[in-house]
């Protein structure tokens, strides 16, 4: 692969994503309906813009419509509801779309993405709702499920099994309501358990090299191509697909594209003619495919996420030329290569970032290591190694 043909599949990808942005959009309208404050039912699509702003329409030739949580009493779309919860601290009312996780004596709501430390919130039996913010939240759970005196649930509020997450916060406002008021149902998010994933373009600054390797040479004077060769500044092109994307821990597998081609200049001194002046350059074009599969895991779960990454994949790589030039003799040598198209394996390793463009619109901004090995019969090995600035857009997602 050239690089005038990795140029070229960069350009058609970037010019194919801005001109089809419009179409894409349409995409992002989920089938759903709106309930607004005076309890009417509107049937239509949404597409989520933040935790404080929808937007509706009835159907793709009707006018696009804007609704925040103060105009708005709930709606829903993919199976699940989401519920205007308005919270009032310090004399000032702050209103966000959170997703109902219990209904009941006493409610559950998480956020989308967390807004600083605030994640979930409560509904209490005075239809007030509380925050839920990181280790504050042990505190406001204390103070306001206390009228269940039962050991099976006050157990649930130990600092030592307290963390904050849906499953730990569901099971304990489920316990509560179940303890207070036994017989009123509660009623947690009835969504099916699905797949959850994100499918899309994958697209890197790349800087590719190669380290060569020989064993038992011989006549290593006048040739020896082993040792580390100039870098080459492309891209990788390609795609992934990640399960459970918005978990703290997630497995990818991407399909990446790249090449190399690059020398070394070897100056020869000859033990027989000491003040004669030669070299050897050597050349190396390798394109490969690699199929890392990865695991990864976020370490700040915030509106901004961070995580590392890292796996491991197979290779399938093809060297295209491979010679050598001779300054004193001025011949051009193919290096022998037994097997020019050959699997390799090898790492790949990184730090990224997660952020949202809108609500549900992720891209992952990721510096990244990717190497993989090739091995040439039994004497020769190659590297072939590569930095690279990564941005991966998913173009479909379900969660």
């Amino acid at each position: 692969m050239s690089l005038f043909t990795s140029s070229r599949i960069v350009a058609f990808l970037t010019v194919l994503v801005l001109l089809t942005h419009q179409s894409i959009a349409q995409l992002f309208f989920t089938p759903g309906y709106v309930v607004n404050t005076t309890g009417d039912t509107l049937k239509g699509e949404l597409r989520e813009q933040s935790s404080q702003l929808i937007q509706f329409r009835q159907n793709d030739k009707s006018t696009l419509q804007e609704y925040t949580p103060t105009q708005v009493a709930s709606y829903h779309a993919d199976n699940t509801n989401r519920v205007s919860v308005h919270l009032k601290e310090d004399g000032q009312t702050n209103s966000y779309f959170m997703y109902e996780l219990v209904n009941g004596y006493v409610s559950l709501y998480r956020l989308f993405s967390p807004e600083g430390r605030l994640t979930h919130a409560l509904r209490l039996p005075d239809k007030t709702f509380v925050p839920l913010r990181g280790k504050l939240s042990l505190l406001v759970l204390t103070n306001n499920l206390n009228e269940c005196s039962n050991p099976s649930f006050t157990r649930l509020l130990s600092p030592q099994s307290l963390y904050v997450s849906d499953v730990t916060l569901k099971r304990i406002v489920s316990a509560y309501n179940t303890c207070v008021r036994p017989d009123q149902a509660t009623n947690q998010s009835t969504s099916k358990k699905k797949l959850s994933y994100e499918l899309g373009l994958s697209v890197s600054a790349a800087r590719n090299s190669w380290v060569y390797g020989r064993s038992g040479q011989m006549n290593a004077t006048y040739y020896d191509p082993s040792g580390s060769y100039s870098p080459t500044y492309t891209a990788a092109v390609g795609g992934f697909f990640t399960i459970a994307p918005r978990k703290r821990l997630s497995a990818s597998i991407e399909l990446l594209a790249s090449w190399y081609s690059g020398n070394r200049n070897v100056p020869l001194t000859d033990p027989l003619e000491p003040a004669k002046k030669a070299y050897r350059l050597y050349s190396f074009e390798e394109s490969y495919l690699s199929l890392p599969i990865t695991a990864r895991y976020v370490f700040i779960d915030k509106r901004t996420r961070w995580y590392v990454k890292a796996g491991l994949g197979p290779t399938l790589t093809t060297i295209g030329d491979a010679n050598f030039v001779s300054s004193d003799l001025g011949i051009t040598v193919p290096i022998e290569i037994l097997h020019r198209t050959n699997l390799g394996v090898g790492p790949l390793a990184g730090v990224g970032t997660n952020f949202f463009i809108r609500q549900n619109y992720p891209i992952y901004i990721e510096a990244r290591y990717m190497s993989h090995l090739v091995l040439d019969g039994v004497t020769n090995i190659a590297a072939s190694q590569s930095l690279q600035l990564n941005l991966n857009v998913p173009l479909i997602r379900r969660y």
